[in-house]
């Protein structure tokens, strides 16, 4: 009876040490990343939307199906032979094939639109690989920094907590008012109320990769990026605007308004259609058979086809104004962003540099001197309180940082080294 319920206690264990360690993943920068190109559906549909476009162009470059005619020709509808098939030596029933002929430079130029637009889905692709990284990016430092945050919290509340024991035994002892007991209670709640928060903060920064990867992220793993210096120099990032992928996009965009001006300058070339058929009549009567050619009449040239081109060329015209725009807007933005990194890095600094350790002076100052009574339990409390503020405040420089850092790092996609 023993060895089995050994085998299945065993065997619990390791089911639970194997859910726990699913449960528990911790992946890294690069990993995160990979992962959330490999979940993201939005540059699935933008590789499916790229390869039918494609096949489209591969098509465009090929003549219409040719069509079968068939049917009957010269019924008589009056007269002694009204509704006779083979009374009347004009009555035929004719079949023939019909082609039609368009030029190769209208097929060529309808395939070279569709590419174009093809490059304009790809250069899309970019985008959204940047937007990807970049929310992914800023996700994964959210958790990291948001897991220190409560890490922090937590240590500071257990070191409040250990003083409780000892805040009832002088109590009992008489060497201190009974109100000392409620005052640290109190703080210790208020600490508490600051660990919740962060150990919000975490789920949610879980919650933001769960959706981003679909993976259950709890915790991260190796190194984190350098977000204490900017990517690069400002001036090279402003010189990079013509690389970033919305200014790209922009510009395919561009080509393919060209392209269909392109198109519309031969649209007045006219199609060609042949017709080769056979008639049968009755059988005291010959068959037949012939040929017959169809061809446009762009009659209308200046009320039609010209119209339709120069409102293509209009089109063209306001593609490129939209790239200038873009390329004007990512400068801004580049300036903007490194103006929000420098800003949060000097209040980060700033925090980390000089009011933490001086609140950090200032707690071990009130707690020596409070273990020699020339302190009050009250100020001592304060202290704390005033000390895990000032951490937490100091995580959330620290983070700001660490966003603007991968909104800057992220402008373009970057290349996962897995």
């Amino acid at each position: 009876m023993k060895q089995p319920f050994l085998s299945l206690w065993l065997g619990g264990v390791l089911f639970a040490a194997s859910v726990f360690a699913v449960s528990a993943a911790e992946f890294s920068l690069q990993q995160t990343l990979s992962a959330a190109e490999h979940y993201s559906a939005e540059l699935s549909a933008n590789r499916n939307q790229s390869n039918a476009l494609n096949a489209m162009a591969d098509s465009a470059r090929e003549l219409p199906d040719p069509k079968l005619k068939f049917g009957i020709e010269n019924v008589p509808v009056q007269g002694s032979n009204g509704h006779r098939f083979t009374r009347e030596g004009m009555t035929m029933q004719r079949i023939g094939i019909m082609q039609d002929y368009v030029s190769r430079e209208k097929r060529d130029r309808k395939a070279e639109t569709i590419l174009a637009q093809s490059a304009s889905s790809q250069a899309k692709a970019e985008v959204i690989r940047a937007t990807l990284q970049r929310a992914t990016a800023q996700a994964w430092l959210d958790l990291a920094l948001s897991t220190k945050a409560l890490e922090a919290a937590r240590k500071l509340v257990a070191e409040t907590e250990r003083q409780v024991g000892v805040q009832k035994a002088t109590v009992a002892s008489g060497s201190s008012p009974a109100s000392g007991v409620v005052d640290i209670r109190m703080a210790l709640l208020a600490m508490k109320d600051k660990a919740t928060l962060a150990g919000r903060d975490v789920t949610l920064a879980q919650t933001r990769l769960l959706q981003l990867t679909g993976e259950q992220i709890d915790a991260v793993s190796g190194a984190l990026p350098r977000y204490q210096r900017l990517p690069a120099d400002p001036s090279l990032l402003e010189q990079s605007v013509t690389e970033h992928p919305e200014v790209i996009e922009a510009a395919r965009e561009s080509d393919v308004a060209k392209a269909r001006s392109a198109q519309f300058a031969v649209a007045a070339k006219p199609d060609v259609g042949v017709e080769v058929y056979y008639a049968h009549r009755a059988d005291d009567y010959d068959d037949m058979a012939g040929v017959m050619f169809t061809v446009d009449l762009p009659m209308f040239k200046s009320q039609r086809q010209d119209k339709d081109y120069s409102a293509e060329v209009s089109r063209s015209m306001e593609a490129n104004d939209r790239l200038a725009l873009a390329k004007r807007e990512h400068v801004a933005l580049v300036r903007s962003l490194v103006a929000e990194y420098q800003s949060a890095q000097t209040l980060w600094l700033r925090q980390r540099e000089e009011i933490l350790p001086l609140q950090r002076q200032r707690l071990s100052l009130l707690e020596a001197q409070y273990r020699s009574g020339q302190s009050t339990l009250a100020e001592l409390l304060e202290a704390r309180r005033t000390l895990l503020d000032t951490e937490l405040a100091a995580n959330n420089a620290e983070k700001a940082v660490a966003q603007a850092w991968a909104a800057i790092r992220y402008l373009k996609p970057q290349e996962n080294t897995l």
